[in-house]
């Protein structure tokens, strides 16, 4: 089979073949907390739902994107807190469908609340041989090992998580998939799985003056056999409305400065509505290639009437 069928397979298959890091990655993470920590569920008082979309390596072809939808449902009791998800990523021809639910119990502890969590999810694999893109002098249908059509793989797995926070701090801590679940389209005796991914989370707000507040946060994420990464974040938000960032992502190769440096910016539009933007700048040797990366995300609170008068601050993690 011709060179360039072989390097667009080695490329979809290199992550699960080297037991890479498999989970999606969002900048805002701030934002997205349910889809890392089934233990965040019922966090707010109220029903939050949220719409995220990120295009990954903007100009290059194939690239990673992602669509996520997240439904946080208000605390249904002051111990109780459902919450779910669901997510279309694509890579090349590879496209997977996540779905999940998570329960969590609290616990009040101090000034804040502690919260435990379980999530059960699902996932649907699928890979588009059909796919115009692939290309090959002689055809693909020349290698026979090559199929036809498109095929399928699903599979289930279950996540645990811990998240403890107050109104300024809050600390978090995760494993979404406990389960090496196989995720090899083959029947053979090498086989490929989901790995182990732990997301540790921390951050808080800090008053500068009635009009500006400091908010620092960081995500350690780490996956077996692969390299640990880390996000650190500081952002500023001025009269609880407007708000700008900056995140330093460590990875990329040897010799590189780290993965990206990330500019995000938020608008509370209302108590109701944000809408949230992020671009990624590249740091490693991929920024040669590619236009950095983008993402979008619009939040709506639920807040019913009675709760407007509780509500002092939007939320700032």
């Amino acid at each position: 089979m011709m060179r360039v069928i072989t390097i667009i397979l080695l490329f979809i298959g290199m992550g699960s073949i080297a037991n890479g890091q498999q989970s999606q990655m969002y900048t805002q993470f701030m934002y997205t907390k349910l889809a890392l920590n089934p233990a965040y569920a019922g966090n707010d008082p109220y029903t939050n739902l949220s719409l995220l979309y990120r295009d990954q390596w903007a100009g290059f072809p194939g690239a990673p994107k992602a669509v996520a939808l997240t439904v946080n449902f208000g605390r249904i009791s002051n111990k109780i807190g459902l919450g779910a998800h669901l997510e279309r990523q694509t890579l090349g021809i590879t496209e997977k469908i996540t779905y999940s639910l998570a329960y969590a119990y609290k616990f009040l502890l101090g000034e804040g609340v502690l919260s435990m969590g379980i999530d059960a999810s699902g996932r649907e694999y699928s890979q588009n041989y059909t796919d115009g893109r692939l290309f090959a002098i002689h055809g693909l249908n020349a290698d026979p090992s090559i199929p036809a059509d498109i095929i399928k793989k699903r599979l289930f797995n279950a996540g645990f998580g811990m998240y403890y926070n107050t109104r300024k701090f809050y600390v978090g801590f995760a494993i979404p998939r406990m389960i090496k679940a196989d995720i090899d389209f083959d029947k053979n005796n090498f086989f490929s799985t989901e790995v182990r991914h732990v997301f540790v989370m921390t951050g808080g707000t800090f008053v500068i003056n009635k009009n500006l507040r400091w908010t620092p946060q960081l995500l350690f994420k780490i996956a077996e056999n692969s390299p640990f990464s880390l996000d650190l974040n500081a952002s500023a938000t001025y009269q609880d409305k407007y708000s700008i960032g900056l995140t330093y992502r460590s990875g990329g190769g040897s010799g590189d400065l780290g993965e990206s440096l990330d500019f995000i910016t938020g608008v509370q539009l209302s108590d109701q509505l944000m809408v949230g933007f992020a671009y990624d700048v590249g740091l490693s040797k991929l920024r040669k290639i590619e236009n950095g990366s983008l993402e979008a995300l619009v939040s709506y609170n639920f807040i019913a009437r009675k709760l407007k008068t509780v509500i002092v601050n939007p939320r700032y993690f």
